[in-house]
């Protein structure tokens, strides 16, 4: 029997071409997405870009991470389809495609939990998009209204519905901080699938009851979101965040959607795109203005500090850090919304971004100092992921000045500190440790060889031998 000759992809080829891409260029952006969803594809070179054009589909995730590099080259949404990247719909959708601002944010909501719950390896496979984080602020009060339309349900919703919520929120929050954003992560979305969104579709006595209860749901799913960035979930922690920031609209709580532009900006500046970070952050600022506290200022000036940071601004960086002091130093902790005390925002966690900002410029001494003044005044047993992370961080920037023994000594107290925490990120700071070890070569000290040891324990177990 003849074999089937492979068809050309003229489609991907144009797009390609439309890139002005080499193969090697075309492979290194879709490694460089890859990256992002923990998927190395180290293998991935010219070789393959040749294939798919000749007409070899892609395996696994890599039609997604393909187009996905293609969008952000071409700076508008390219999906497998259209690069003829699919065979008779093979590749499971990841709602990607849909238009999240057109919707009531209750139903699209439902429509990302349940994919979560019930898709299997749904949470692996949604991809970070940065076409996703073109957030429409211009249009707010007409996605609004819209949404306000659809209320109305059967059930009658009130001020216990709204404190049973709190309550619920305020016990996943703090053992979030504590054992990360694994534990318990599912249960947080049963919960905002279930309860949260039947209370966001009933009937309200006030609007200012509907405003509460879209705002404290705005802030579960924000967890939802943050528990999922904290487990490299990256592209499902993006779909949680959009559809917080839709139900703090929805809310009027321009503060609260400053809050999770705050935290897209993280991601985004955690996944090296500096220039997206810079802006998210901005758009925090600019959104929230006149109705944000003095800690929340301070929480969303810092992080444009990681934006500048990233994108090599030494003066705005520096003075980004000072504006964030001061706006904290004016600060009444009694007076902060729940948002800004469940997460522990304090001259602690300031210092940890000053770090990374630092960090991230070049300022190794600068950074060393700043995440030194985080580590003593943070609560570690309250905040013990943070404080894991922070310590990593000092490590990382301690081995980088040539000062192994110390590195070492610190990057020990992490993962001490790590036992029983479930969080992506510090199995990120463990994979890091490793690396700048094996880069220093053979001749690494004996006490350096008993970590990385220990560390290698660590990511096959999630703890480490006594012995070790």
């Amino acid at each position: 029997m003849a074999r089937a000759l492979r068809q050309r992809n003229e489609k991907l080829l144009t797009a390609i071409k439309a890139c002005q891409w080499s193969y090697d260029a075309c492979a290194a952006a879709v490694r460089a997405v890859a990256r992002e969803h923990n998927d190395d594809l180290p293998s991935c070179d010219r070789s393959h870009v040749g294939h798919w054009i000749a007409g070899v589909r892609p395996s696994g995730q890599t039609p997604r991470y393909l187009a996905e590099a293609i969008s952000r080259r071409l700076g508008r949404v390219v999906h497998p389809t259209d690069l003829n990247l699919l065979a008779g719909g093979s590749l499971e959708s990841d709602l990607g495609g849909l238009d999240w601002w057109t919707h009531d944010p209750a139903t699209d909501l439902v429509t990302v939990g349940r994919a979560d719950l019930e898709r299997r390896g749904f949470a692996l496979t949604a991809l970070y998009s940065l076409a996703a984080l073109a957030v429409p602020l211009d249009s707010w009060q007409e996605i609004a209204d819209r949404g306000r339309q659809a209320q109305g349900g059967d059930v009658a919703v009130g001020r216990n519905e709204i404190d049973a919520v709190r309550d619920m929120l305020a016990v996943f929050s703090k053992a979030d901080e504590r054992f990360g954003g694994g534990h318990a992560r599912l249960a947080v979305v049963q919960y905002l699938t279930s309860d949260v969104a039947g209370y966001l579709r009933g009937r309200f006595a006030s609007d200012d009851d509907r405003r509460a209860m879209f705002s404290v749901a705005a802030e579960m799913t924000y967890l939802a979101g943050w528990k999922a960035f904290d487990s490299s979930l990256h592209g499902l922690a993006q779909r949680y965040y959009i559809q917080s920031l839709r139900l703090a609209n929805e809310a009027d709580d321009r503060a609260l959607a400053g809050f999770t532009l705050r935290a897209m900006a993280h991601q985004a500046v955690d996944l090296g795109h500096g220039q997206e970070a810079l802006r998210l952050a901005s758009s925090s600022l600019e959104w929230s203005k006149g109705r944000a506290t003095p800690a929340a200022t301070a929480l969303f000036t810092i992080l444009t500090a990681r934006g500048h940071g990233a994108t090599s601004d030494k003066s705005r960086t520096s003075s980004a850090i000072s504006a964030a002091e001061s706006h904290l130093a004016n600060a009444s902790p009694e007076d902060e919304p729940t948002w800004i005390r469940a997460s522990g925002f304090t001259e602690t966690s300031l210092a940890s971004q000053a770090g990374q900002a630092l960090r991230d410029l070049g300022d190794l001494p600068g950074a060393e100092t700043q995440l030194r003044r985080s580590i003593v005044t943070r609560n570690a047993d309250a905040f013990r992921r943070i404080h894991t992370l922070t310590l990593a961080n000092l490590a990382d920037v301690q081995c980088a000045q040539g000062r192994l023994r110390e590195a070492t000594e610190n990057w020990n107290l992490a993962i001490d500190a790590m036992q029983g925490v479930k969080s992506g990120r510090a199995r990120g700071a463990v994979k890091n440790m490793r690396t700048r070890l094996n880069s220093l070569g053979p001749r690494l000290p004996g006490f350096a060889k008993k970590l990385d040891q220990r560390a290698a324990a660590f990511l096959r177990h999630g703890t480490t031998p006594a012995d070790i």
